[in-house]
């Protein structure tokens, strides 16, 4: 599978290696490493619009609001995890997630390996409509407004999911991912610097309640990256997937650059994105 796109999000993870897109495992709380796959996602197409498009690259660079590190995060082509990890914990901080007090506080005081909360979680991670609205309120912490372009995944095509897919690739490089409570398999392969050359091996996982980051499209193939590792997902099982009231909140969004209205518009209509999802889950089970 060659993948043009791959370079867009390939970071100097610790220990010199090479990650695909930003991993949750960075934060230092065990609570957001639990719950920051929201986090992550936003970091990483903020990054790919940065990377594809060079007018919203240029407003990154001259934004008086926006730390040096983090434009590097944005913008260089080979950001290191620290840089990249002050992105996605100053996303975290203003895009938040549902943590319960006080697991959370208890969580973050034991080693991360611990067993305890393997079924009691300190947090119950973040909605469709809170990525919303809160990417834009970091872009705009930032200096930067955005809008939010998405689609409610609840009993939707896979050709309506294709083109959706190919038209966000397009227009910002990358598209984010919500998996609700239907779930999928994912095939995740290390990330090296032969990505764009060639995928093999790779290990089978399940993906559930949870946002990934799509970087790419090779006929019923998604590339996706999640945890700091490329993965492919099958269009046909993903489509299968959502074929059932458990996808009610499943979403597929991207980010554009966009004016100030705009921005304050898609956020008060963030709400739409959800009740669509369930308006489509009632209509058809």
């Amino acid at each position: 599978m060659n993948i043009p796109r791959a370079r867009q999000l390939q970071i100097q993870g610790p220990d010199r290696k090479i990650s695909y897109g930003g991993d949750q495992g960075w934060f230092s709380s065990n609570t957001r490493a639990m719950g920051g796959c929201g986090s992550v996602a936003a970091a990483n197409v903020l990054r790919c619009l940065a990377r594809y498009n060079t007018q919203f690259c240029e407003k990154v660079k001259s934004s008086a609001k926006m730390p040096a590190q983090i434009k590097d995060a944005l913008c260089s082509e080979n950001p290191g995890h620290e840089n990249f990890s002050l992105l996605m914990t100053g996303v975290y901080e203003t895009m938040g997630s549902f943590e319960i007090f006080p697991l959370n506080r208890i969580y973050d005081r034991r080693e991360r390996s611990s067993k305890v909360f393997t079924r009691l979680k300190s947090t119950f991670g973040l909605t469709n409509v809170g990525f919303i609205i809160g990417i834009i309120r970091f872009a705009r912490k930032m200096g930067l407004d955005i809008s939010v372009e998405y689609k409610a995944c609840a009993f939707m095509s896979k050709e309506e999911a294709r083109e959706f897919i190919k038209e966000g690739l397009k227009n910002s490089g990358a598209v984010v991912m919500l998996t609700c409570r239907n779930s999928h398999n994912v095939r995740l392969y290390k990330a090296d610097s032969d990505l764009d050359k060639r995928l093999a091996g790779g290990s089978d996982s399940k993906i559930k309640s949870h946002f990934t980051t799509i970087t790419d499209i090779d006929g019923d193939r998604l590339l996706i990256t999640t945890w700091g590792k490329p993965g492919i997902v099958d269009l046909n099982e993903l489509a299968g997937s959502w074929r059932s009231i458990r996808a009610y909140e499943a979403s597929l969004m991207y980010i554009r650059p966009g004016s100030r209205r705009e921005a304050t518009s898609c956020m008060i209509g963030a709400w739409k994105l959800f009740m669509a999802g369930i308006g489509h889950s009632i209509a058809r089970s």
